[in-house]
């Protein structure tokens, strides 16, 4: 209806309804007729409001968490590249957040040894969210540990996730999976974060709050992990903070400590870490084997060739929830403590090109189902150690050179501090030392 039709008839409204003669029902019946005209006119000059737009970044982050913990989770035998692509997918929403957010360059980038190792800077750490078998392994056995155990407790899950950098990328997508999708809550587990970086802990309040997951954390803790004492046990630990070969950052120290803040049968994530002494030449390990393939590397794609020619002395460590509490422990003095490894022997080796190289192998069991084998992440693929020569003299010697020869039986130890490591000793008296 038109502006001057409405005034017209509210004109002749009102001039009816002043003349005496009228009666009060024909007045109300105007009014009534009024009022319906004024509602239509007002309808049609209000300005629609627009529809809300949706959260474009939230949306995003959602069907990257719930794509990618789904991939994870699924019983179907492993699809790597699909897994890959996920995991880059979640890798960049998360990114995009991290650059964006009001963090400190210089707490981004700071980089450091501490007094139980390297601790790496946050901008290093954010990638391991795409290292994808690792964060498969580990996240099965976190979310098998939980789905086991969260209703056999009196009260909510206790977690705790030491040393867990910006993304906390083994655990952060599993809960904010479980809050969208409404399998557990706040009621159901309580999480405790704790990372020595005012960056990563900077990080982690904000994607904390991105993936709406608040109810689920205690605490974001920036402190060492091994100076953090709770209130009471865990129920469960994850834990990763290594680099291949065992060497450079504090995760024996750390899970030492929290192996004493653990529930009698609170579960450990690793549940099992085994190194072992190898002996190949670097081009075949190294570079033969990979070279001019195109698969991905891993465990599962090893040549045989170069695994039958490799020379397996033994294991030298396994780490476990149990042995974690009564490693043997030697005290040179109050800045220096070594773990007592195990001892092998060097056979005699034949002929190969190349001179052979001692090599640290790591695998790693999450829980009894999963593996993280060799080649398998950044954290296992093997480490040469370049100070051990094995029957042969380097051509130049340096402080910390060990020459052996076959025959000779190595002992190792663990250096808890400086950069934490192997360290291979004579254990016959009979080799050279540089």
């Amino acid at each position: 209806m038109d502006k001057y039709k409405t005034e017209t008839l509210l004109a002749d409204a009102l001039a009816d309804s002043t003349s005496p003669a009228i009666c009060t029902t024909e007045s109300a019946a105007i009014t009534s007729s009024l009022n319906e005209l004024l509602r239509r006119q007002l309808s049609q000059n209000m300005p629609v409001p627009p529809e809300p737009k949706p959260d474009t970044e939230q949306v995003g982050l959602s069907e990257s968490l719930i794509a990618a913990v789904e991939e994870i989770l699924s019983p179907n035998t492993l699809d790597r590249s699909t897994l890959d692509l996920k995991l880059e997918s979640l890798f960049d929403q998360l990114h995009e957040l991290y650059v964006s957010a009001d963090i400190d360059p210089a707490a981004r980038k700071r980089q450091f040894i501490g007094k139980n190792g390297l601790v790496m800077s946050p901008d290093h750490c954010v990638t391991t969210q795409k290292d994808s078998l690792r964060v498969r392994a580990y996240m099965r056995a976190v979310n098998r540990a939980i789905v086991n155990s969260v209703h056999q407790n009196d009260g909510p899950l206790h977690i705790a996730y030491p040393a867990c950098g910006p993304f906390a990328p083994l655990l952060l997508p599993l809960i904010a999976y479980y809050q969208e999708c409404g399998l557990y809550d706040e009621n159901d587990l309580r999480i405790t974060l704790i990372d020595m970086q005012q960056g990563a802990v900077a990080s982690l309040q904000m994607l904390v709050q991105k993936m709406k997951i608040s109810g689920f954390i205690d605490e974001v803790l920036c402190l060492d992990a091994c100076d953090y004492h709770p209130s009471k046990p865990f129920n469960i630990v994850v834990l990763e903070a290594m680099q291949h070969g065992f060497s450079r950052e504090g995760h024996l120290a750390i899970a030492r400590h929290f192996a004493g803040l653990m529930q009698p049968n609170g579960i450990y994530i690793p549940q099992q870490i085994s190194l072992s002494a190898v002996i190949n030449t670097g081009q075949r390990e190294y570079v033969e084997q990979w070279q001019n393939r195109k698969t991905a590397v891993c465990e599962a794609n090893m040549l045989k060739d170069v695994i039958n020619e490799r020379v397996e002395l033994g294991e030298i460590l396994r780490l476990t929830p149990a042995s974690l509490r009564d490693l043997p422990e030697h005290k040179l003095d109050e800045h220096f403590t070594l773990i007592e490894c195990g001892e092998v022997v060097i056979p005699a080796l034949k002929e190969q090109e190349g001179e052979p190289l001692l090599l640290i192998c790591t695998r790693i069991h999450p829980d009894e189902q999963e593996l993280i084998g060799e080649y398998d992440s950044g954290i296992t693929h093997p480490l040469a150690d370049l100070q051990v020569f094995i029957n042969f003299e380097p051509s130049e010697s340096k402080p910390g050179d060990l020459v052996v020869r076959s025959g000779d039986k190595l002992k190792f130890y663990y250096r808890l501090n400086g950069l934490p490591g192997f360290l291979a000793t004579l254990a016959n008296g009979n080799a050279n030392n540089g």
